[in-house]
């Protein structure tokens, strides 16, 4: 059940497991947030500074659009957790164990606390991590074989707000006579203002035929059927997806990225580095959880149009969202689920709908969002949130438990990092994580990317193919392929 938490003695004893991988901090350990040189209008920009880094081991670039980048490499410490076996890496060696998701995250606050704001786990957790909160029937097939849960945890970031960089940084590790890391970033800042622009090559990435699982007839069948499901009564509304694959070389995973952004530049993608031929790459434009002095917020997306041809088209596409029926009622069911999940830790009453089915446009679709809002309870902190409200409403449906076991009984594959929630957690408290739409993940050769839609009781099959075409349309623009017949 989501309110399962470890005991204080299990939690003790994973923590000290936790401990010897990483020691705990000092009591001098401290946080800090330092201005750079070199980093105001004429510094180095976001992609100057990730061209820099992308090659240094656990490189992350959590990429905000025009503001709000933040970039990691180097950290102190991997945690993931696959199929219930957790496995850490650091300066004391590496150690595997049994254990889930949550339980490791809450042991890592345990283990680590008092290194301050700065320290920070910064990576994804993956769709199936659902599995440890609700009983769920088996996931599909996992042939990518990625972690559930890849977090690395990191002593510093580089941060740009769109005027200058910071770097946010923890002493809680630092060793006697380690170089200054405020002279180490500016200087990196000033290497970066120095590098020449990426040339993008041109032409198709694809290296094979880009299949879709399932089928295009596949998928509406399976519409069909969650259809009928709704209409018996079993569910109101399911997030359903198929998955595009193909193959790419390693070497244009990055050009790859680069020109997912440019066909749509998001507010919260994602460029993770897991090693060993593993990349997640995600333009994702929706929010799932931000945390600030303990206030929390969460912002679903639900119901899309494609951009229009014309100035006149697209007004025309967006006001037909805003006033579809339809696609406020799926909306709307998904912040009651939302609304229900956060009210399982914030203080009585203080979950507000604050806005509700306001336009959001894309360079590639229009969309309709909500936001809602809360006030965590003393005893809530990072662990127990995400118990509360795995995985987002918005990629599952309602009821969130059912909609959830009709996922894996429809669905082909395991969606692994997609639909999950990619970003950072601050050892501090506060966070920022963004649902893992949009998202490609990348397993030496072979790339996977899912497309969702959202199910209701008068979904008709063609329509929500052409919606999931239309939500794929930046990433075969960006490989450069169509899907096969």
């Amino acid at each position: 059940m989501w309110s399962d938490h470890l005991s204080t003695k299990k939690r003790q004893r994973l923590a000290a497991r936790l401990r010897t991988v990483l020691p705990a901090p000092g009591p001098k350990a401290r946080g800090a947030k330092t201005p750079l040189r070199s980093g105001g209008k004429t510094g180095p920009s976001p992609l100057q500074v990730a061209e820099e880094l992308r090659e240094q081991p656990g490189f992350v670039w959590l990429d905000g659009g025009e503001e709000g980048h933040r970039l990691f490499a180097r950290p102190r410490a991997i945690l993931t957790v696959r199929n219930g076996r957790a496995t850490l890496s650091g300066p004391g060696g590496r150690a595997a164990f049994k254990a889930g998701g949550f339980d490791l995250l809450e042991a890592a606050f345990a283990a680590w606390a008092g290194a301050g704001a700065g320290a920070v786990l910064a990576g994804y957790l993956g769709y199936e991590l659902g599995g440890e909160i609700e009983p769920l029937p088996p996931p599909p097939t996992d042939d990518l074989r990625l972690p559930d849960l890849f977090l690395g945890l990191y002593d510093s970031a580089l941060r740009w707000d769109g005027k200058i960089w910071t770097l946010d940084s923890t002493n809680a590790w630092r060793e006697a006579g380690a170089p200054d890391p405020v002279i180490l970033a500016e200087g990196l800042l000033a290497a970066a203002r120095r590098r020449p622009a990426f040339e993008i090559p041109d032409g198709s990435l694809a290296r094979g035929p880009l299949v879709s699982r399932p089928s295009r007839s596949g998928f509406e069948a399976a519409v069909s059927r969650v259809v009928e499901r709704i209409a018996s009564g079993e569910i109101f509304q399911m997030n359903l997806c198929r998955r595009l694959e193909t193959r790419v070389l390693t070497r244009h995973l990055w050009p790859l990225y680069l020109r997912l952004r440019a066909a749509s530049p998001a507010e919260r993608g994602a460029f993770i580095n897991l090693g060993r031929g593993r990349t997640v790459l995600s333009i994702s434009p929706e929010q799932f959880l931000v945390v600030k002095d303990r206030e929390v917020e969460t912002r679903p997306i639900k119901g899309t149009r494609p951009r229009g041809a014309d100035p006149r088209q697209d007004r025309a596409l967006a006001r037909e969202l805003l006033e579809s029926d339809k696609d406020r009622a799926e909306l709307t069911m998904i912040v009651d689920v939302a609304r229900n999940d956060l009210g399982r830790v914030c203080e009585t009453g203080s979950v507000e709908m604050t806005s509700h089915a306001e336009l959001a446009t894309l360079p590639t679709v229009h969309h309709t969002v909500s936001t809602v809002r809360g006030q965590l309870r003393p005893e809530a902190g990072p662990p127990e949130l995400l118990r509360a409200t795995f995985p987002p409403a918005s990629i599952t449906g309602a009821p969130k438990i059912r909609a959830m076991a009709v996922i894996a009984a429809e669905e082909e594959r395991r969606r692994g990092p997609a639909m999950g929630a990619l970003g950072w957690i601050s050892l501090g408290g506060d966070l920022d994580l963004a649902v893992a739409i949009r998202t490609a993940a990348a397993v030496r050769g072979r790339i996977v990317y899912h497309a969702g839609c959202g199910i209701v009781a008068d979904s008709d099959p063609e329509l929500e193919l052409a919606e999931s075409d239309v939500k794929a349309r930046a990433f075969l623009a960006a490989l450069g392929a169509g899907e096969s017949s």
